[in-house]
């Protein structure tokens, strides 16, 4: 397993978020984590990139222990993440952005970006060339040298993507990809969703979107008040009468076609 955590829990005021969760996501799949709101999606999105520490559990990334790490040496060990509200420098340019994300790869230290070093320009290079290519395999390359501020809500989605991408992670968490677009910009997704697995990253997703999540997803963890309720194919978990009791409510339509 590239991500398994054992045992996790997590409260907040008495409030148990997470509670004594345990789950494995294989290398190379969409592995997508559903559930009504307040199951504790985001919570362990964020327990997993170190933004909260658990009370409990066992959390291991590519054979290393992420409890107690930093959120950029977690970062450096080759996992990135999207945001549901974005995180767009607006007062930069959409190329800027994305060279933003290279720097869990960076390696030049204080000193040699003050001097200027020949190491520290190369390594420039070497970020722009990265940015570059995440924005083409985002279809935002024709957009690099505009302000992200003039792009509509769709590209802006896809460049927080392209960002995580230009640090060339083992492991991209997707946080409501699909949140906001209309149906043209979902389908969209849905397309570059396949191409980042097809190119061998593993993806961790959060979706409301039934739609997307049944069509892109290899495996689905269903939440319910942080408790692992079902696990399974995307089959599986549709024709699993306890997730249409407490999650979907009753039989599923899909948008996305």
């Amino acid at each position: 397993m590239l991500l398994e955590a054992s045992g996790l829990t997590k409260s907040f005021g008495g409030v148990t978020a997470i509670a004594d969760l345990d789950f494995g996501v294989p290398e190379g799949l969409v592995y997508a984590v559903i559930g009504p709101n307040g199951a504790g999606k985001t919570t362990l999105f964020n327990i997993i990139s170190g933004i909260y520490r658990p009370d409990e559990g066992r959390l291991n990334f590519a054979g290393q222990d992420l409890i107690g790490r930093a959120t950029h040496r977690i970062a450096r060990l080759g996992m990135s993440r999207t945001f549901q509200n974005l995180q767009i420098f607006f007062n930069m340019s959409v190329l800027e952005n994305v060279m933003v994300g290279c720097h869990a790869r960076a390696l030049t230290g204080l000193a040699g970006a003050l001097l200027r070093l020949p190491r520290m320009r190369r390594e420039e290079e070497e970020i722009r060339q990265w940015a570059g290519e995440a924005l083409d395999f985002c279809d935002l390359g024709g957009l690099k040298d505009r302000q992200a501020s003039e792009l509509p809500y769709g590209a802006l989605k896809r460049l927080e993507i392209a960002r995580a991408l230009a640090a060339r992670p083992r492991l991209l968490l997707m946080d409501e990809p699909a949140a906001g677009l209309n149906d043209t910009e979902t389908l969209e997704m849905r397309g570059l969703i396949g191409r980042i697995r097809d190119q061998g990253i593993t993806i961790l997703l959060v979706e409301h979107n039934m739609g997307l999540v049944m069509r892109v997803s290899d495996r689905i963890l269903v939440l319910d008040y942080g408790s692992r309720l079902a696990e399974g194919t995307p089959a599986e978990v549709r024709a699993n009468p306890r997730v249409v009791a407490a999650y979907l409510g009753g039989e599923v339509h899909y948008a996305v076609e």
